[in-house]
């Protein structure tokens, strides 16, 4: 069997990063605009104020994710709107809004665009993550997967990407719509597609989630507001190799990466309706139930024993000497697994920190935590690495790594 090299990652930035509390502070004044001023309201109401501005901020405070977990992320959505957010927020009353230009809640349409508007709004974004990645490696793979959850079209950006370098023989493969754990499928299929082909051909990886194109920004709930400052733009792109592929070409001068060792994925019994994303008329739709963190406390030791199982490592035995890049679906998964397996938050100390410094970023948020890994020389060759996230089904996926 073929042994499989991940390696090439490239973070990608479209715009630019906006501090936490800032976009908890703007979200504030979207809710005080549409609980005062709803498109349904009669006219003689207009003027009668509904919901005080501080009973909004107290509930976002209360439900947000804060600043200490998060310190920064990148939402796209807002970027016309930055200079307001950035410097003159701070000293407006909260009835002197701005509102980006193209999502404002009109008239018979009361929740923004619908979602056609969206999806082209994502495919006109998402062309720049493609010529940023191949402008740090313009040679040619044989497979180019494309990986997402909020955003589609056919013929898609991906496509496109190979169209305009005029790669018409590079085969593309859609991996959409698995949510956090999207890119352990994109890992999976790209490394069936290189133990099955003759030339060793690389395969591409390329994921685009443009999460802030279906924030609801008309929702005053405590759950809407949890996915408001949670959730976060992510883009990146990477490679595998097959093993001697990689260690004999010459262009990649830095022989850094993780080979892979083992896959393992579950769908949690009677956890179907716990976690969705689904589509909507206006906009992806997420839930996200209060169960999700019981069912990853009550399965992850098990699970990840049957991942390290199939290596015949034994994960009590070796763990202090492992590192581990956990999906952060909210500050608390991370301690949550990190206390079930009986491990340090050092251990896990990138998923930590890719989640302060961007947020989650859904299926992009592993391949940036995997990065860090590579790119941390306190992090030794030949530490086994544990990958794991989760997403609706309730599906739980992993990956046993070696840092080369």
């Amino acid at each position: 069997m073929k042994s499989i090299i991940l390696s090439n990652f490239h973070p990608i930035s479209v715009g630019k990063l906006f501090e936490q509390k800032k976009l908890n502070q703007y979200t504030k004044f979207l809710y005080y605009h549409f609980q005062n001023t709803p498109v349904a309201m009669r006219s003689h109401e207009i003027n009668e104020e509904k919901v005080s501005f501080d009973f909004i901020s107290d509930q976002v405070d209360k439900y947000s994710v804060s600043s200490e977990s998060i310190s920064k992320r990148q939402i796209i959505i807002f970027e016309e709107v930055k200079e307001f957010i950035e410097k003159i927020m701070e000293v407006t009353s909260p009835v002197d809004y701005h509102f980006p230009e193209g999502f404002e809640v009109k008239e018979g349409k009361s929740f923004g665009p619908k979602i056609e508007v969206r999806m082209e709004w994502f495919k006109n974004k998402m062309r720049y993550v493609f010529d940023q990645f191949y402008s740090k490696n313009d040679s040619r793979p044989e497979n180019l997967i494309h990986v997402t959850c909020s955003g589609y079209s056919s013929p898609s950006v991906a496509q496109e990407a190979v169209i305009a370098r005029n790669w018409s023989s590079v085969q593309v493969t859609h991996s959409y719509h698995m949510g956090c754990y999207g890119a352990f499928p994109a890992i999976r299929t790209a490394s069936s597609l290189i133990a099955a082909s003759l030339n060793n051909g690389r395969a591409d990886v390329v994921h685009t989630e443009l999460l802030s194109v279906h924030l609801n920004l008309t929702e005053f709930s405590p759950a809407n507001t949890m996915i408001c400052s949670l959730f976060a733009d992510g883009f990146i792109g990477y490679s595998l190799y097959e093993e001697a592929s990689f260690m004999n070409d010459n262009s990649i001068y830095e022989k850094r990466g993780l080979r892979i060792l083992a896959f393992h994925e579950v769908i949690i019994p009677d956890s179907l309706e716990d976690m969705s994303w689904d589509l909507g008329e206006y906009n992806f739709l997420m839930t996200l139930s209060k169960r999700v963190p019981v069912f990853i406390r009550k399965n992850i030791k098990s699970f990840l024993e049957t991942l390290c199982g199939k290596c015949g490592v034994n994960l009590d035995e070796q763990k202090s000497e492992m590192h581990f890049a956990i999906h952060p679906g909210g500050p608390k998964i991370i301690d949550y697994v990190v206390s079930e397996i009986g491990i340090s938050e050092n251990l896990a100390r990138w998923s930590y920190e890719v989640l302060k410094e961007h947020g989650n970023m859904s299926s992009a948020t592993i391949p940036y935590i995997l990065n860090n890994i590579i790119n941390d020389s306190a992090i030794k060759s030949g530490t086994m690495v544990v990958a794991m996230a989760f997403g609706p089904g309730l599906t739980a996926t992993s990956l046993l790594l070696e840092k080369l």
